[in-house]
């Protein structure tokens, strides 16, 4: 899908984007080699086409942070597909539920396998975990888990694309929180750690500081089962806003590009 994105160009907006796909011109690679053709004006032209160079330039560098900023944040889902399998989802637990509250866990799934960073134990290994990833898929992290990684790691660029799955859910019409979602979609999670919610991971933090071993591990039960969860909601979520937008899935060269 990100091939096919034009919205993020200056003065293009959904309904130009979408004229542009029913023009014929589905991918960057259709529109340089057939905008004369479109239904564009001059001054759109003008600033479209070196976009679109661009875009493709970095593209072809594998320059994913150009598309970090590029992209507006309610679009950046499109990049799920090109960068998905280089994706980190992350997800963290605090002291307490405020804003200023300390990280005691962040998780961390690649796909195939949990990495759990501990407060005391190896949090900072993190920063350098984070930076071997294009993409970084949350749930709320826009508001809660990066401003937080930012305040513990002041250093980290987090330069990567993000994909909050709060607002893009919630624009397949799935509302509430992440256990809740899970549920509509049919994700279930072992017995242990069935019905834990935020606040349970605060009181087995603490309950570990006071000598249990026991609450450290299901603290990070809990919390892989937060991350392992959000892979097959982003999946989702992809493509319903891919379906959704109306681009067609049929172009001569796309399926050629996405797959790179």
């Amino acid at each position: 899908m990100l091939t096919s994105t034009f919205i993020h160009a200056q003065g293009i907006g959904g309904k130009t984007e979408r004229a542009i796909w029913e023009s014929g011109l589905l991918t960057w690679e259709d529109f340089l080699a057939g905008h004369a053709s479109s239904c564009l004006s001059p001054r759109q032209l003008s600033l479209l086409i070196p976009t679109i160079e661009e875009s493709a330039a970095r593209f072809a560098e594998d320059d994913f942070r150009f598309f970090a900023h590029a992209l507006p944040s309610g679009e950046r889902w499109r990049a799920y597909h090109e960068y998905g399998s280089r994706a980190a989802f992350v997800d963290i637990e605090t002291l307490g539920m405020g804003q200023d509250d300390q990280i005691t866990v962040i998780g961390l799934y690649d796909g195939e396998s949990v990495m759990s960073f501990v407060k005391g134990f190896n949090l900072e290994d993190f920063a350098d975990e984070i930076g071997k990833y294009a993409l970084i898929v949350t749930y709320s992290g826009a508001s809660f888990d990066l401003p937080h990684i930012r305040r513990a790691f002041p250093q980290l660029p987090l330069d990567q694309i993000h994909i909050d799955l709060c607002p893009a859910l919630r624009r397949i019409g799935l509302k509430g929180g992440l256990k809740h979602i899970e549920d509509v979609r049919g994700l279930e999670r072992p017995p242990e750690v069935m019905g834990l919610s935020g606040w349970d991971a605060v009181r087995l933090w603490n309950e570990f500081e006071w000598g249990s071993q026991e609450a450290l591990d299901l603290l990070l039960a809990y919390n892989a089962c937060d991350v392992v969860n959000l892979k097959p909601l982003a999946g989702h979520a992809y493509a319903e806003l891919r379906k959704a937008s109306g681009v067609s899935l049929q172009s001569r060269n796309h399926d050629s590009i996405e797959q790179r």
